[in-house]
């Protein structure tokens, strides 16, 4: 099925996620990792990626900017806006990556909560598309098993630190 191409903000895109996890750690410390590049580096990136530049401004208005950079060495510019921050319960970003003109291939709202259970923490991960123009195709196609991949990446991680 192809991509649907335009602005989505107000109707349903195919490629709308929901993802839903216990984490085996408490919530401040699943928040601190989302929220300081010293641990986003280490995890936000699907593997084989990596997150060699990560700088983070994290309240409502704020800018994260972060590189990807692929095993063959392509790289990917990603930043995102924080449209709402409570800690250390929920956050909104609306993320992109920017053509060589700056203009989006697409643009998603990432809207983060975390349920303190104690010594868990319940996360939901709803990523809403908001706008998907050309050459936003392949980014999307491959975003669930991205995310998936990621919040692997994120149970991993939490069981190291």
């Amino acid at each position: 099925m192809a991509i649907e191409l335009g602005n989505f903000e107000n109707k349903q895109h195919s490629k709308d996620l929901r993802f839903t996890r216990v984490l085996k750690a408490p919530r401040q410390m699943v928040f601190d990792v989302f929220t300081q590049p010293k641990h986003l580096v280490h995890w936000w990136a699907p593997k084989p990626f990596t997150m060699p530049r990560c700088e983070l401004d994290f309240r409502p208005g704020g800018k994260w900017s972060y590189l990807f950079r692929s095993p063959e060495g392509v790289e990917h510019d990603c930043e995102a806006i924080y449209r709402e921050v409570k800690p250390p319960a929920k956050f909104v970003m609306e993320s992109s990556v920017p053509d060589d003109k700056g203009k989006p291939f697409f643009t998603i709202r990432q809207t983060i909560l975390l349920e303190d259970r104690g010594a868990e923490t319940e996360l939901v991960l709803e990523v809403k598309v908001l706008l998907v123009n050309p050459g936003g195709e392949p980014f999307l196609e491959g975003a669930k098993q991205g995310f998936g991949m990621t919040l692997a990446n994120l149970e991993e991680y939490l069981g190291q630190i």
